[in-house]
Formats: structure tokens, C-alpha cells, sequence
């Protein structure tokens, strides 16, 4: 039998983070959710790091946003590309 995932999104600036959640991550996926609702501010580092330590698939997507002036948009690009290219030098340490 299949186990029922639901997929979240979480805008962070230009950055959407897809998090996946299965039937049994219920509590997980609620306590993320409630962390952000509060308004406590989270990385793209630390929603990266606590994804990974509970063990949930995570993905992430650049988008360019109309509503950004050009220059926060690249800034944000290069943010982006920095922790991507970070994160692939961690996973392959780890290897």
C-alpha cells in the first residue's frame, strides 16, 4: 500500500522550498508550520538542516519575481546559487 504524501511550499524571498511529508510526519510537518506562523525568521540553511536531521525530501526552486527590483532579484540569484553550490560541496564531504 502507498503512503500518502502532501508537498508544502515555503516562499523564502526568491526561493520556493518544496517539503514533502508523508501520513507519519503529520507532527513534523505541523511544528515547521507553527515555527514559521510565529514568525520566527528561518534561513534557507536552517530550513535545509532541520529537513535533512527529520529525515524530509526537500527541494528547492529559484524564481524570478516582477514585484523585486532587478538588483534584489541577482542578489538573491547569487544568494541562491551560493548555498546550492555549498550545499553540493557538503553532500559530497559526507560521500
Amino acid at each position: 500500500m502507498q503512503k500518502k504524501e502532501e508537498m508544502i511550499q515555503v516562499r523564502y524571498y526568491n526561493v520556493l522550498i518544496y517539503l514533502t511529508f508523508v501520513e507519519e510526519n503529520q507532527f513534523k510537518k505541523e511544528a515547521l508550520i507553527q515555527r514559521i506562523d510565529s514568525g520566527e525568521q528561518l534561513t534557507m540553511r536552517e530550513i535545509n538542516q532541520w529537513c535533512v536531521k527529520q529525515q524530509i525530501p526537500i527541494e528547492f526552486r529559484f524564481v524570478y519575481r516582477r514585484d523585486f527590483p532587478l538588483k534584489a532579484n541577482l542578489w538573491n540569484l547569487y544568494s541562491y546559487i551560493r548555498f546550492m553550490t555549498t550545499e553540493a560541496k557538503i553532500k559530497t564531504a559526507e560521500v
